[in-house]
């Protein structure tokens, strides 16, 4: 039987278990949308903006811990799916770009062939960490397999696949999908127990748990280590979720707070797993340093001990790390309890402070927010005023790949990650969104109107972009080109087929979200900040003058 090239990768992403993909049909990927239709293992998501799209796939990915898929054109499409591909490098994210190219015949021709884009490999090689083009019918599916496999080896990462147009219509051979590697790393003989031996020998010990205890799926093993130690756990903002927040040893998402610094300072061993201790703003995260002897142990070698000197490194999967100390720790001596009160006692500090800043308006609409998503419901941010201050540490998060946000700081994700979180999990969502990056990617609306995606989309609106007109009034004593104008997303949104509203009280919000949540399909909240007391870190615009 003859297969073309468009049949044997739609044929790759149902066995590899791709159920969605998100696509910008062009002259350049007929041939694949077509095949992936006719075959019915995978449904297409139709996106309105290629960055978007691949900021979906991500949060597929994120929410699903299956590669997630985008399918642009090349030459414009291909480079609007570079921001994404930037994310979700930046993420350890699984997310794949499968992208057309020219003819063979004229690729590298300099013909001025539609959509030439010659050096498109190298542009994306800088955002993944293997692409591949094949020139002939029998390395079409060998490069994809290629492109596959890697994402999935150690520290999960994103792809890119080219494919000339001649090949997706051309006849290619048969192709076998093997399986995904096990994502397994094994630590060098000895460490593990070395490790356990430290542990065993200090009575203050303290665990700094990252993304990668959620990607090696050992959330338990977190908890049955984090019991048996009875050690406090704090959490990176992308490792939220490892241990439930309401679980007793617990500190949450806290490590660059300084009343958690002082808290855990007498610690004499840091166990740090899956993370790799993200530098952050100005370089902050460079400076705190982890108390006590630290162990650090990570799956991707080239973060172990980077930031910080570890008196202890071991390249090794958060699970198999997990599960080989929970096996040497048959006998070992809870933490000092003492040690421990002064950590609960900074947490509940730290706690109280920061729902102090929020000030009652936004302390209670919080809780409403937490109220109404279900436990494993889908909590979803962009990098906006009201995520730094409630949304990426105070709201409770208790189950692993629950809690999504941009890892490098980027505006504009949300709407898209949201999205796609939400397809793939087949959850309800809630996202909360600044109006600055709402902006970038307002028209997915429609796409959440077309397949009736179960999402609550609050829009915090400041009139522009809020977390920079606070930092420059911090720096600068004065603010510019970051006020923005008001915008009514209510109506935008009920333009795109979501209902909306407006709501100027935390009685309308409640009111709103409970409507919203009991709809079942997507809607939107315009929340009206300059109607509602002050958060603490947050500037309004200076409203202008009503004339005479």
């Amino acid at each position: 039987m003859s297969l073309s090239g468009a049949e044997l990768i739609a044929r790759g992403l149902a066995a590899y278990g791709v159920e969605h993909v998100f696509a910008i049909v062009s002259i350049h990927n007929m041939p694949l949308l077509d095949a992936i239709n006719r075959l019915g293992k995978t449904a297409i998501i139709d996106v309105r903006h290629e960055q978007a799209g691949t900021h979906a796939a991500d949060g597929y990915a994120r929410a699903t811990g299956r590669m997630g898929v985008m399918i642009g054109s090349t030459g414009p499409g291909t480079t609007n799916t570079v921001t994404g591909l930037y994310e979700a490098q930046f993420a350890s994210s699984p997310v794949l770009v499968i992208t057309g190219q020219a003819e063979t015949a004229f690729y590298g021709k300099k013909l001025a062939y539609v959509h030439e884009a010659e050096n498109q490999v190298p542009m994306l090689a800088t955002v993944t960490r293997r692409v591949e083009s094949p020139r002939h019918p029998e390395a079409v599916g060998e490069a994809f397999v290629r492109v596959v496999h890697d994402m999935h080896l150690g520290r999960r990462a994103p792809g890119a696949l080219e494919i000339p147009i001649d090949l997706q219509y051309g006849e290619v051979p048969e192709q076998t999908f093997p399986p995904l590697p096990e994502p397994v790393v094994l630590p060098k003989p000895g460490l593990i127990e070395q490790a356990a031996d430290l542990l065993r020998q200090n009575g203050r010990r303290i665990i700094v748990a990252g993304g990668g205890v959620i990607a090696a799926g050992a959330g338990p093993m977190l908890q049955a280590l984090a019991e048996k130690l009875d050690a406090p756990v704090i959490t990176t903002v992308d490792g939220r979720g490892a241990l439930p927040e309401d679980h007793p040893l617990c500190v949450g998402n806290f490590y660059g707070s300084a009343g958690i610094q002082q808290g855990v300072a007498g610690a004499e061993v840091t166990l740090a797993i899956g993370t790799k201790f993200a530098v952050g703003v100005d370089g902050n995260g460079a400076k705190l340093t982890p108390p006590g002897k630290l162990i650090h142990i990570d799956i991707d070698p080239n973060v172990v001990g980077r930031t910080h000197h570890a008196h202890l490194g071991i390249t090794a999967d958060a699970s198999t790390a997990l599960a080989g100390l929970l096996g040497s720790l048959t006998e070992v001596s809870a933490n000092d309890a003492q040690f421990n009160q002064v950590v609960w006692e900074a947490r509940d500090g730290v706690h109280g402070a920061m729902r102090k800043r929020l000030g009652p308006d936004y302390a209670r609409m919080m809780d409403i927010l937490r109220e109404k998503l279900p436990r494993e419901g889908l909590w979803c941010r962009d990098s906006t005023i009201a995520a730094y201050n409630f949304g990426n540490q105070l709201f409770p998060i208790f189950e692993p790949r629950t809690s999504i946000n941009p890892s490098s700081g980027a505006i504009g994700p949300g709407l898209p990650f949201a999205l796609g979180a939400v397809i793939g999990s087949g959850r309800p969502g809630i996202l909360i969104n600044g109006d600055g990056g709402f902006m970038f990617h307002a028209t997915e609306l429609a796409t959440a109107a077309q397949y009736r995606v179960p999402l609550v989309v609050c829009v915090f609106n400041d009139c522009g972009y809020g977390v920079l007109r606070w930092l420059q009034d911090t720096r600068f004593g004065r603010i510019n080109e970051t006020d923005l104008g008001k915008m009514d997303f209510a109506k935008m949104a009920e333009s795109m087929g979501v209902p909306g509203t407006r709501v100027r009280s935390v009685e309308e919000f409640e009111r709103a979200v409970t409507g919203a949540v009991a709809a079942g399909g997507p809607y939107l909240i315009d929340v009206d900040m300059e109607c509602f007391e002050p958060m603490e870190i947050s500037i309004m615009p200076k409203k202008k003058p009503v004339e005479a």
